[in-house]
């Protein structure tokens, strides 16, 4: 296999991923505490960020990297998916819950 085909599949495997991705941001947002869809959308950037790491794709290894500690953020109630509670808790020092505690 040439590197050329593993790059195909890879773009394959990650339209596949950014559709599921799609739909499942979709279910999140209005059921906002859907365990099962927080952990399903983290594996799936994880799986992005493995793949572009093994190919040596590190902008694209970073931006997944960044998505998979926002969403840690969130299973771990430090961010919420109301952007007016994100704005206020961005405000004082990142994005936490809004009854936080000071750093």
């Amino acid at each position: 296999m040439s590197d050329s085909d593993i790059v195909q599949d890879f773009l394959v495997e990650s339209y596949e991923n950014l559709d599921r991705l799609d739909r499942e941001l979709v279910g999140l947002e209005k059921n906002p505490h859907d365990r099962e869809a927080l952990a399903s959308v983290f594996r799936t950037i994880h799986t992005i960020k493995g793949t572009c790491g093994f190919l040596g794709f590190t902008k694209l290894e970073k931006v997944a990297h960044v998505g998979e500690n926002l969403l840690t953020r969130l299973r771990d109630g430090q961010l919420t998916l109301n952007p007016e509670l994100n704005y206020g808790a961005a405000r004082h020092g990142g994005c936490r819950s809004p009854d936080a505690e000071p750093d």
